[in-house]
């Protein structure tokens, strides 16, 4: 027995090396390399218990610990206090407690976990590492560092051959430039992509990125977006089914029932397609556009073939631009025009290109048509240009004013003044006390102004030197009965079933 114990004291002081045991014919065998000391505890399952120094091997990997304990029957050991697994192609791990299996090749390494491989680096609780596969998982949270991203997740995976990461439960990944979270999440390392499945959110300074399902390409920062997918500004919302997005650029792109959303101006543009410039605070939307702004107890609805929404960053002004085929509804005015311009900011509307404009029983055209609002209601309205306005007096009766600009003034959404500013003319049917028509007057003045009360021409203030006729009814020239350029468009009037989306 005093050989025996003088052989351990002197192998606490020397490195101990051993020989290569095979235990089955089909297995790799673990080696021990060094330990200071060897002790053989037959009660202990048959374990060899190795302490200070310790190093083994097998295959393509070493282990390095304080203190072991190894069952060479069963290939497998039991690692204790600054344990250290290196295998070759770059990937280690670093515990306070590590249990390996060399049958399975498998690694549980416990407290104080690290582990790298040259390219990422992850911290935990608790892994299990597959030496053969180079799979490392957690279950107990972890945090990954790979380039620029910082990645916690609560459980994970790691493919070093691939270098891809599988993520699922409370995912925050973190770039300088926005922050991810989600319930599941698949990242390439060599692609610098990631995959995410469920609620995703990608906030940054300049705006909140949601969807359900999506790609990020981390690398040149552009990404894919479905599922009740929206992007959320300081100055808007953008609902879409699906979106490609590009950081560096400032472009995205929508498809499938868009909604561009204005909580502030409140408004909401709808469409199926539709483009936006985060730079130029731009955004186009087509297809079925229609655009919709709330007010207290009414609605403005625009229709068109698409709509441009412009912010100006120097004067903060926001204008809706609608172009082809645009109509406008309100309860108390419609109107129509190959395109329009909305202001968000000074409720102002311009109708372009043949426009018509419908107030109450009224029919205004001209070249550019300018709706002033004050509130929820108009306060005037400017014409330019071929300007005319046609009030229905009764069966094929109208009156009407003509003019080469007329400005119109408005109280409670009823127009009660026109101001005619060249080439003026005018017709207007005139009743007796008895409210029978006693005849019609046909004007024609450079200038002029006319008073309109409850639709009918009261008073009319001449300007200049008019020229014109009283006609008894019965004895008013047809030819004259309309004004040049006159045209009667009640079927073209837009309604509200129009604006149905």
């Amino acid at each position: 027995m005093s050989c025996i114990f003088a052989a351990m004291r002197r192998l606490a002081f020397l490195p101990f090396c051993l020989p290569v045991f095979l235990f089955a014919q089909n297995k790799e065998p673990i080696t021990i390399n060094n330990a200071d000391y060897l002790d053989f505890n037959k009660n202990y399952a048959n374990a060899e218990r190795l302490v200070g120094h310790v190093s083994m091997a097998q295959g393509d990997m070493t282990l390095t610990c304080d203190s072991a304990w190894f069952w060479k029957d069963e290939n497998r050991m039991e690692a204790f206090g600054h344990t250290f697994l290196n295998q070759a192609g770059g990937m280690r791990v670093w515990s306070d407690y590590m249990l390996y299996n060399g049958n399975t090749k498998m690694a549980s390494a416990q407290r104080n976990v690290r582990m790298t491989d040259g390219k990422m680096s992850l911290t935990t609780d608790a892994i299990q590492y597959d030496v053969t596969q180079k799979i490392a998982s957690y279950t107990t949270g972890g945090n990954i560092k790979d380039g620029e991203n910082t990645m916690v997740s609560r459980h994970g995976s790691y493919h070093s051959n691939t270098r891809e990461y599988f993520f699922k439960g409370k995912i925050k990944l973190v770039n300088p430039e926005y922050t991810m979270t989600c319930d599941t999440l698949n990242y390439n390392g060599n692609t610098k992509v990631a995959y995410f499945f469920g609620p995703t959110y990608i906030s940054s300074t300049d705006n909140l990125l949601f969807c359900n399902y999506g790609w990020y390409d981390t690398k040149n920062n552009s990404c894919q977006f479905s599922k009740k997918a929206y992007i959320l500004s300081k100055e808007n919302r953008i609902d879409s089914d699906s979106f490609l997005y590009n950081r560096n650029t400032g472009i995205g792109r929508a498809f499938g029932h868009i909604s561009l959303t204005d909580t502030l101006q409140k408004i909401v543009i709808r469409g199926k397609k539709g483009i936006h410039n985060r730079f130029e605070k731009t955004t186009l939307i087509s297809e079925n556009a229609m655009a919709t702004k709330a007010f207290d107890k009414d609605s403005l609805f625009l229709k068109a073939n698409y709509f441009f929404d412009k912010l100006d960053t120097l004067t903060q002004k926001r204008t809706l631009t609608a172009y082809g085929s645009a109509k406008i509804f309100k309860q108390d005015v419609q109107g129509m025009g190959d395109s329009l311009s909305y202001s968000l900011t000074d409720s102002i509307i311009r109708l372009f290109k043949n426009p018509v404009l419908w107030n109450d029983s009224n029919q205004t055209t001209g070249d550019t048509i300018f709706i002033y609002q004050k509130g929820k209601s108009i306060d005037k309205m400017d014409v330019l240009q071929n300007a005319m306005i046609i009030m229905t007096e009764g069966p094929n009766k109208f009156n009407q004013i003509k003019g080469k600009a007329l400005y119109g003034h408005f109280e409670n959404n009823k127009i009660y003044k026109v101001k005619v500013r060249g080439n003026g003319q005018s017709v207007y049917y005139v009743r007796d006390d008895s409210a029978k028509y006693s005849g019609v007057n046909y004007v024609e003045c450079t200038n002029m102004v006319i008073n309109i009360d409850s639709n009918k021409v009261k008073k009319v203030s001449f300007l200049a030197t008019p020229k014109g006729s009283f006609y008894p009814l019965e004895k008013f020239p047809k030819e004259k009965q309309k004004l040049r350029g006159f045209i009667w468009l009640a079927d073209k009037r837009p309604v509200r079933g129009d604006f149905i989306y």
